[in-house]
C-alpha cells in the first residue's frame, strides 16, 4: 500500500510540475500553422504599386482649387471640370487685368502624367489665337513647378509624378473620362 502512495504522490508532481512548463512554452510559440513570411516588411520595391484611387471630377476640381490657392494665394486661376477642363482666370497685361477662359480636352500620357490639349481660348469675349495666349500665360501667371506650358503645341503638361505627395509617395493618372465622370489614380512607392 505504501508503494502505492508513494506512485501517485510522484505521478501527481510530475503532472504539477510539467503542465506549467508545458503551458509556459505554448506562450513562446508562434501560433501560425505555416511559415511567417516576413520578407516583404523591409523589402520594398521603387515604383510599385500600392492602390487606385477612384474618384468623381466634382472632388478632383475641389482638391485642385485647394491645392492652387494654398500654395498660391495670388494667383488668379480656377479650375472648373465639366466635359472638359475650364482654366478660368485674370491675366495681368500691360497694368490691366484681363479675365480669360482656356478649355482644355485632358489626356493621359503613358507615364501618368495628363496633357491638357487646348480646345477654346477666350479672354474677355474674343476668341484668340492659342500660341499668343499660351505664351503670354507663360510669361505672366506663376504657375506651380510641376505644370508645363507649351505654346507651340497649345497645351499644358501636369506632370502629376513630380508632385510631392509626403515625399515618398508618386501619383500617376490612370484613367481621366470626364464624360462618364470617371478619374482613377494610381499611388506608387
Amino acid at each position: 500500500m505504501r508503494n502505492g502512495w508513494k506512485a501517485a504522490f510522484f505521478t501527481l508532481l510530475l503532472i504539477a510540475l510539467i503542465v506549467p512548463v508545458v503551458l509556459v512554452s505554448m506562450l513562446f510559440i508562434n501560433p501560425s500553422k505555416g511559415k511567417w513570411d516576413d520578407s516583404r516588411l523591409n523589402d520594398t520595391v521603387a515604383g510599385e504599386k500600392l492602390l487606385s484611387v477612384e474618384t468623381d471630377k466634382e472632388k478632383v476640381e475641389e482638391i485642385l482649387n485647394k491645392e492652387i490657392k494654398k500654395k498660391q494665394p495670388n494667383l488668379d486661376l480656377y479650375v472648373n471640370m465639366r466635359d472638359d477642363i475650364l482654366i478660368k482666370g485674370k491675366l495681368p497685361f500691360m497694368e490691366r487685368e484681363f479675365p480669360y477662359q482656356i478649355s482644355f480636352e485632358p489626356e493621359v500620357l503613358k507615364n501618368g502624367d495628363l496633357l491638357l490639349k487646348e480646345k477654346e481660348i477666350q479672354v474677355g469675349l474674343l476668341p484668340l489665337p492659342g500660341k499668343e495666349v499660351f505664351q503670354l500665360f507663360q510669361a505672366q501667371v506663376d504657375l506651380p513647378e510641376w505644370i508645363d506650358v507649351y505654346p507651340n503645341e497649345e497645351s499644358l503638361h501636369v506632370k502629376l509624378t513630380e508632385m510631392d505627395v509626403k515625399k515618398t509617395y508618386k501619383v500617376k493618372a490612370e484613367t481621366f473620362d470626364l464624360k462618364k465622370d470617371v478619374i482613377r489614380l494610381g499611388v506608387y512607392e
